[in-house]
C-alpha cells in the first residue's frame, strides 16, 4: 500500500505542525487594520439624526472683496456656508448661472464643494471694472434653491465709476414685460468690450459702473437663452451719451424686410371676421375697409362695411355690454320701486361683486408695467355688409399693409364658414316611433285572436292549437241582399 503525496516526492506522515509563534503577530495586524478602517469611516460620515436643513446656501465671502481696486487675481471666488450642487436650477451648468461684465464669451466656472471660482475666458484685463453676477438658482445637496442672486464688483484699475444704466424690456407686440431679456452695451469705437446684464422677472435691468462716453445699448428677448441675438428674436436698440445715469425703454419687435402677412382668419359670426397678422402694423397706418377685399368661390365680391383694430372692437363690445347691464339693473330698480318693493338683494350683491372685481382688475393693470407707446395693431376685425354662407370658401386679401419698418406687403388667405352640425335624425326618428307606439297601445290586455291576425297593439299573432272539432262550413258565397243578379 502506497501513500498519496506529491509526484516524485515521498509523503510526510504525520504532517508538520505549523509554527504558532506567527499567529499572535497576524492577529494584532488584523485588529489594528480593522480599527483604522472603523475610525476612517466614522470620521468621514457624520452621525445619523439631527434636523434636516431647509434654508438655501448663504454667501459667506467674496474674493476679492467687493469694490476693491487695483486687483491682481487669476480667479474670483464665492464662498458658501455649505456644499452646493453642480447642477443649478434654470441653467444647464454652473457657467450658465454666472455673468461677467464686460463679457468675452462664456465664463470659466469651477466647483470646489462649498466654493465656486469664476474667471473670464481670456482672463481679467487691466484697468477694467468687472461686475460678476450670480443669477438666482443655486442649489445645495438638499435641493434648497436660492431665489435671489448676488453681485461682486471690483476693478483691476485705480477707480470704479459711479455710473449706471437702468431700464426695462418689453415685447412691444403684446405690451408685456420680457422676463430674462438680455441687454448689451458697447462703445461704437471698441466692440470688443461688451457690458451685459440679464433682466429680472419684470423685465428690469441695470448696467452699473460703465466708463462715461457714448454707447450703443441693445435689448433682446433671448428665447433659447444662449446670450446671443438670433435672426428670429425680437430686439430693439438705442444710442446714449452716458454721463452719470440713464434710463431706457426697449420696445422689442421682429426686424425683417417682409411686411405683415395674414396668419389666421377666425369667423366670429356670419358677418364678423377677426384677422390675425404675424407682425405688427405701422401705427401711423389707418385701418379702413379700403385695405381689404373679400370674394367668394365664384369671384363674387362681398361688401365690407367696417374695419378696425381688435382692441377698439373689444372695447366697444365691452362698453355696450356694460351699458346693457346697467340699463337692465336701473329698469329693474325703477320697476320694483314703483311697485313699492325694495331693490333685490341678489341683484345688488351681484352688481357689487362686479364693481369690486372691475376695480381690482383696474388696480392690477395700473401696477403692471406698461410700455410708454401703445402696442402696434396685429389683429383686425372686419364687419361685412352681407352674411357668409356655411360650407363656402372665401378669399380675403390684405392690400399694402405696412409693417413697423415701413415695408408694405399684399397677401391673401382662403377660409370657409363651418357648416352647422346636422341634427341626429336617428334619435329623432326613434323618439317619434316610441311616441307613436304609446299612442297605439290599448288600455287593457288584448284578447288573443283566433284567426291568427295581428293584435291591435301590433304584436305578432298567437298561434291557436289544433282541436278535434270538425272544421266550420265554408262561408256562403251568395251576394248580399239588394245586389242585382250577375248575368251569365
Amino acid at each position: 500500500m502506497t501513500e498519496r503525496g506529491a509526484p516524485g516526492r515521498p509523503a510526510e506522515w504525520p504532517p508538520p505542525i505549523p509554527d504558532r509563534s506567527v499567529q499572535p503577530a497576524v492577529a494584532r495586524y488584523l485588529l489594528i487594520t480593522a480599527a483604522a478602517a472603523v475610525a476612517a469611516c466614522a470620521s468621514a460620515t457624520p452621525p445619523p439624526g439631527g434636523p434636516e436643513r431647509h434654508a438655501p446656501p448663504l454667501v459667506l465671502s467674496f474674493t476679492p472683496e467687493t469694490n476693491a481696486v487695483n486687483v491682481r487675481v487669476h480667479d474670483a471666488a464665492i464662498q458658501f456656508d455649505e456644499v452646493v450642487s453642480q447642477r443649478p436650477q434654470g441653467a444647464p451648468d454652473l457657467a450658465g448661472l454666472f455673468l461677467i461684465s464686460p463679457r468675452d464669451g462664456d465664463p470659466h466656472v469651477s466647483w470646489h464643494r462649498s466654493r465656486v471660482t469664476i474667471r473670464p475666458r481670456r482672463g481679467f484685463r487691466p484697468n477694467t471694472v468687472y461686475t460678476i453676477t450670480m443669477l438666482p438658482g443655486m442649489l445645495d445637496l438638499h435641493n434648497n434653491v436660492r431665489r435671489n442672486g448676488a453681485s461682486l464688483t471690483f476693478s483691476t484699475g485705480p477707480t470704479i465709476p459711479s455710473t449706471i444704466v437702468r431700464g426695462r424690456v418689453f415685447d412691444w407686440l403684446t405690451g408685456q414685460v420680457a422676463p430674462r431679456a438680455f441687454v448689451q452695451a458697447f462703445a461704437p469705437t471698441d466692440t470688443t468690450v461688451v457690458y451685459v446684464a440679464e433682466a429680472d422677472s419684470n423685465g428690469a435691468f441695470a448696467l452699473p459702473h460703465l466708463v462715461t462716453g457714448t454707447y450703443i445699448v441693445r435689448g433682446f428677448i433671448d428665447g433659447n437663452h444662449n446670450r446671443k441675438l438670433d435672426r428670429t428674436e425680437l430686439w430693439d436698440t438705442t444710442r446714449i451719451n452716458l454721463v452719470d445715469t440713464a434710463r431706457l425703454e426697449f420696445l422689442t419687435f421682429l426686424h425683417d424686410t417682409i411686411g405683415p402677412r395674414i396668419m389666421d382668419v377666425a369667423v366670429h359670426d356670419s358677418v364678423t371676421l377677426r384677422v390675425t397678422f404675424d407682425r405688427g402694423i405701422d401705427p401711423t397706418l389707418q385701418i379702413t375697409p379700403a385695405l381689404f377685399t373679400l370674394k367668394g368661390k365664384d369671384s363674387t365680391e362681398i361688401p365690407i362695411s367696417a374695419a378696425r383694430s381688435a382692441a377698439a372692437f373689444d372695447s366697444a363690445t365691452d362698453s355696450a355690454a356694460r351699458y346693457r347691464t346697467d340699463s337692465a339693473f336701473r329698469s329693474d330698480s325703477l320697476r320694483r320701486a314703483a311697485a313699492g318693493r325694495g331693490i333685490s338683494d341678489t341683484a345688488a350683491a351681484r352688481r357689487r361683486e362686479a364693481q369690486i372685481a372691475a376695480r381690482r382688475d383696474s388696480l392690477a393693470r395700473l401696477r403692471r408695467p406698461r410700455p410708454s407707446r401703445p402696442s402696434p395693431v396685429h389683429e383686425v376685425v372686419i364687419q361685412l355688409g352681407a352674411p357668409l354662407h356655411p360650407g363656402t370658401y372665401y378669399r380675403l386679401r390684405a392690400i399694402d399693409i405696412r409693417g413697423l419698418l415701413g415695408r408694405a406687403h399684399t397677401n391673401d388667405r382662403v377660409f370657409s364658414l363651418p357648416k352647422p352640425t346636422p341634427a341626429d335624425s336617428t334619435r329623432a326618428r326613434t323618439a317619434a316611433d316610441s311616441a307613436s307606439r304609446r299612442r297605439r297601445a290599448p288600455l287593457g290586455p288584448a284578447a288573443p285572436s283566433s284567426g291568427g291576425s295581428p293584435t291591435p297593439s301590433g304584436t305578432p299573432p298567437v298561434p291557436v292549437p289544433p282541436s278535434s272539432a270538425p272544421p266550420a262550413p265554408p262561408a256562403s258565397t251568395a251576394p248580399p241582399a239588394g245586389t242585382p243578379p250577375r248575368e251569365r
